[in-house]
């Protein structure tokens, strides 16, 4: 799954999901959803591949809406998916 995926589905996704993110450095590397482990400090191991946690479900769905609700046009799935991840690798 990628991050545009994930914002074309939030409504039918788990609000507290959190969103793990396999490159940080690439917003449109792969992505899971998973939830929050004693001892796993922001980094989940699925099938040999490290995921880095990004931001919880609820959160980013409430920035989109609120970021959406901001504009006077509605920007593309990939604009918000941008947006969301240049808000939670440097805002959130």
């Amino acid at each position: 799954m990628k991050l545009i995926d994930l914002i074309k589905e939030i409504d039918n996704i788990d609000q507290e999901a959190i969103i793990f993110q396999e490159e940080k450095e690439n917003p449109n590397s792969d992505i899971i959803l998973s939830f929050a482990e004693d001892g796993d400090e922001g980094i989940k191991e699925v099938g040999g591949r490290k995921y880095y946690y990004l931001i919880e479900v609820f959160l980013a769905k409430e920035f989109v809406d609120d970021w959406v609700a901001s504009l006077d046009y509605e920007p593309t799935i990939e604009e918000k998916a941008k947006r969301l991840y240049d808000y939670a690798m440097n805002d959130a």
